[in-house]
């Protein structure tokens, strides 16, 4: 009876639906203890929404008492017209309008999973999502609707409200993280970098909520006050990672704290896990350890409810896991003096200075390799593991300081063994799938490949190293963005549909790294030329061998029948498998034509072909060779493009351009040529069907440590 008012809502639009339904409800008191209300989106959500989403809010939350807030929302509400069948799932605009209220949610809250109810005219739809997908149930309290346990809300009022408020005020001992020398009198044990406390500050973002979370230490706990996420990865299925800038509720020190859901298939392989045996082995420039564990008996269950209702389908099996089924959480402490938090590689400087922490990342690998208590890979080299770390360091006589900006490899929860040949199960098979963009043509173009290689791990750091000096430093590339897109994102490869951009021409066929249109040498007149290009040419030989080890392996080719001449009239097809994508508006090329145009005469590997890619079979080279080309005189202290530059339209190519052979770098006079910078978006990493079902959370947080 108390919604006989909603009987004509089939024939409403939107806007009056949703008047309609929250007069309704709230006049009839359905709810006893909640309230529906509709709300302005948030900022960053504001975009995909409209203002007609509303929301229940419990009667005892504090901003209901006047203009409710959208971060104290408990369930969210939408509402759609009526369509026949009223079946979301069916309709691509309700779901992804769903899916990014959803998105949003799972980065301002701290939820285990969340519920949304959509109300399509007459009907609705209650809706449970979690990181592996979205099911229809209902449910009552706050656990049983997704909020984790493990993390309360800091409320203003609060003593840990005024703690963070204080925490990220300036203050005059604050140091500036620019590399210098520093007097002598000057300490580094309690340094805090100015652009830390910035970070954190930033985070307290008046829309967004506050949590204390709670992580295992052992047999106990740590508490970290954190707001809004440094970072996040997008999308409201998958690993959900997250990145905050804590404030320790004991020590009063900033740490970098990160929390991800993993696939319940790697519960034996938890980032923490990791890191203890790095740091007890003494791996350099990696984060050090200070707590980590799984947060309660947090687990996605979409995966259960799909196996209920399809029984018959390919549903993902966990029963083989090993190990606890609960989530993780990680906190980690960056292994330097002070207590700080690490920056994007984007802040380098110059060539050099990129080269030289890309450089520390490298031997950070190469440790990691080698030393018998690890021999562990990384397996997802990509821009956004790669960090800067600003580090005091002592001078041999213990009075003299600097401050040096250093290489950090993080993010290692895809480790695995380097002796780990075994076939991969399908589980683990996704796993094994680092970030798309920095993945080795090797891996791209077989991705059942049993095990990632040192050589694969080495072309990853390649294509970083390339990706940061095309964005950021000064070249001949008319336009980066473009040539990025290609590089890394759009190009198939010569007879291929699964590699990824024009990597595959660089490493495999042609004689230079180059820009394609027009065919030609890309030039950073710098020594970042010889150092791409020494390394680049390993790799050209060490594809050059596979595939000539491949062709030996092959049996003998059968002899064809030649095909009957065409009758006159005939009418001849042009087939897809003949094109090869030079980009999304590139022009149809031949693939035979293109495969000439790149592949010398002969390629048959050569002794030094051979002994050229020995060199990338382990780390030697690629780290003498990086420490050598540091060491020379040439490299220019302002070949970064400044900051918000716009690049000319046309830019002039140098003479030596169209050259068919790689000239030397002669002056290294800087050539100031740009274009628009864009931000470059990471893919996500590409998962198996059997993510859906995931653990939660892996909280990782950064502190330095004691030199």
């Amino acid at each position: 009876m108390a919604l006989r008012a909603l009987q004509t809502a089939d024939s409403l639009p939107e806007a009056k639906l949703s008047e309609l339904f929250i007069n309704t409800v709230n006049t009839a008191n359905i709810l006893s203890c909640a309230t529906v209300s509709s709300l302005p989106s948030p900022e960053e959500n504001r975009k995909h929404a409209v203002i007609t989403d509303a929301a229940i809010f419990r009667h005892n939350s504090t901003s209901v008492v006047t203009t409710p807030s959208w971060t104290d929302q408990i369930v969210s509400v939408v509402f759609s017209p009526y369509f026949p069948g009223g079946d979301p799932f069916d309709l691509t605009r309700v779901f992804n309008r769903i899916s990014t209220i959803v998105d949003v949610l799972f980065a301002a809250q701290q939820r285990v999973f969340v519920f949304v109810l959509l109300v399509i005219g007459r009907s609705f739809r209650l809706i449970r999502w979690d990181r592996a997908g979205a099911i229809r149930i209902s449910a009552l309290d706050d656990s049983t609707l997704g909020f984790d346990p493990s993390a309360s809300r800091v409320l203003p009022g609060d003593v840990d409200f005024l703690r963070m408020d204080i925490a990220a005020l300036e203050h005059s001992t604050d140091g500036d993280h620019s590399e210098r020398d520093l007097d002598s009198e000057v300490s580094g044990d309690h340094i805090v970098f100015r652009y830390a406390r910035t970070l954190f500050r930033s985070s307290l973002a008046t829309d967004w909520p506050r949590h204390k979370l709670r992580v295992p230490c052992g047999s106990s706990w740590r508490y970290y006050l954190v707001g809004k996420p440094t970072f996040r990865a997008d999308g409201a299925i998958g690993r959900g990672t997250r990145g905050y800038v804590a404030l320790d509720c004991e020590t009063r020190r900033f740490v970098w704290l990160k929390d991800a859901w993993r696939a319940a298939y790697m519960i034996s392989c938890r980032e923490g896990d990791v890191l203890e045996k790095l740091n007890d082995a003494g791996v350099e420039n990696v984060p050090t350890l200070v707590c980590h564990g799984d947060i309660d008996d947090q687990v996605t269950v979409t995966a259960d409810w799909w196996a209920r209702e399809q029984p018959s389908s390919a549903a993902p099996s966990t029963s083989s896991s090993q190990g606890s089924p609960t989530s993780s959480a990680t906190l980690v402490e960056s292994a330097s003096s002070g207590t700080e938090v690490a920056f994007s590689l984007r802040n380098a400087q110059n060539g050099r200075q990129l080269t030289s922490i890309v450089l520390d990342t490298v031997q950070a690998h190469c440790q990691a390799a080698t030393n018998p208590k690890t021999l562990l890979l990384h397996r997802d080299i990509s821009a956004g593991n790669i960090l800067i770390y600003p580090r005091v360091r002592h001078g041999k006589d213990g009075t003299k300081h600097a401050i040096v900006w250093t290489g950090m490899l993080c993010d290692w929860e895809l480790a695995k063994p380097v002796d780990d040949q075994r076939a991969a199960s399908n589980a683990s098979r996704a796993s094994q799938m680092g970030t798309y963009q920095f993945m080795s043509v090797n891996l791209l173009t077989d991705p059942s490949s049993p095990s990632v290689t040192i050589a694969d791990e080495l072309e990853s750091f390649f294509h970083v190293l390339l990706y940061y000096s095309l964005r950021y430093l000064r070249s001949n590339c008319e336009s980066p963005a473009s040539c990025i897109a290609n590089y890394f994102n759009s190009y198939a490869g010569p007879g291929r549909l699964l590699t990824c951009g024009w990597k595959s021409l660089a490493v495999e066929l042609d004689a230079f790294l180059s820009l394609q249109f027009p065919h030609s040498p890309l030039l950073f007149d710098s020594p970042m030329d010889d150092l791409l290009e020494g390394i680049l040419q390993c790799f050209r030989a060490h594809y050059n061998v596979i595939r000539d080890d491949l062709r030996k392996a092959m049996p003998p080719p059968r002899r064809r029948t030649p095909p009957p001449p065409e009758s006159p009239g005939k009418r001849m097809t042009f087939s897809v498998s003949d094109i090869v994508f030079f980009g999304e508006d590139a022009n149809e090329v031949d693939e035979d034509d293109d495969l000439d145009k790149h592949r010398p005469a002969d390629d048959t590997p050569s002794e030094r072909d051979r002994a050229l890619a020995r060199k990338i079979m382990d780390h030697k080279f690629m780290l003498e060779y990086m420490t050598q080309t540091l060491r020379d005189t040439c490299w220019p202290e302002d070949d970064r493009i400044p900051e918000r530059q716009n690049r000319p339209s046309t830019a002039v190519q140098p003479a030596a351009a169209a050259a068919t052979s790689r000239p030397q770098h002669g002056s290294h006079k800087k050539r100031r040529i740009a274009g628009p910078e864009r931000t470059h978006a990471t893919l996500p990493i590409r998962l198996h069907g059997s993510t859906r079902r995931l653990r939660s959370s892996v909280r990782t947080a950064t502190v330095c440590a004691r030199s």
